[in-house]
């Protein structure tokens, strides 16, 4: 036969009683006096932690032979002071143990991750120093940002280089100098004037600026055979 119990409490120091729920026990407790004392402190420990601040009622527990209620109650169980401070002590104790669980694992955390912002930022100056030394040994800024894993702009930002110049730029400074210049102009007359301009080039880039000048009909082409040129009308 399974027992059926009765969860009650008392709002006015057990003056009066009110039966907040009847159970049929379904855990098949043989001992009637153990099911009314287990109910009795998982009851009262789920109103500890119910999630309203109120007081906490008293509460009791009586113990009938089943299938249905019929006095007298073959086993009873209620909350006195001291069994609800006993029970409240444990549960305080649980919640603070966990608390310092949580702090130390804060803590530890807090820890790893300074540990690991300390070594990103150890590894991003390395890794600044050196390609500041690849610039100054003059390594080219495309192979620098490509092993670096960066962009070139990072590798001019770094390297205290200029802003990366435009053909436009290249362009203009070549026109300039021929229009200001005149005579005839070869591949290594566009490469010497632009380096000394601040415009550095190389041999194919200064073949394609003075075929780009021609094409725009600013210079014209006075050798089929070579890469030289005049400015257009002399």
């Amino acid at each position: 036969m399974s027992y059926i119990y009765a969860v009650m409490t008392s709002t006015d120091g057990g003056a009066t009683w009110t039966t907040v729920a009847t159970v049929t026990d379904t855990a098949g407790y043989t001992d009637p006096a153990k099911l009314a004392s287990d109910t009795l402190d998982s009851r009262y420990r789920d109103a500890l932690l119910a999630p309203t601040v109120q007081a906490v009622p008293l509460l009791a527990v009586h113990v009938f032979d089943g299938p249905v209620i019929s006095a007298p109650a073959i086993a009873t169980a209620s909350i006195g002071e001291n069994r609800q401070w006993k029970e409240t002590g444990r549960l305080l104790s649980e919640i603070a143990a966990d608390l310092r669980q949580f702090e130390d694992e804060k803590k530890t955390a807090e820890a790893q991750l300074l540990s690991v912002q300390t070594a990103i930022g150890n590894a991003r100056a390395r890794l600044e120093g050196v390609a500041q030394a690849a610039v100054r040994m003059g390594m080219p800024q495309i192979d620098i940002a490509h092993a670096a894993d960066r962009s070139r702009e990072w590798v001019r930002k770094i390297g205290n280089l200029p802003p990366q110049e435009t053909g436009d730029d290249q362009k203009t400074a070549l026109l300039k100098a021929i229009q200001a210049a005149g005579g005839t102009w070869t591949t290594r007359r566009a490469v010497n004037v632009l380096s000394e301009t601040g415009h550095p080039v190389t041999d194919k880039r200064a073949r394609q600026l003075l075929r780009d000048l021609a094409a725009a009909e600013v210079i014209t082409k006075t050798d089929p055979s070579t890469a030289t040129y005049r400015p257009t009308g002399d």
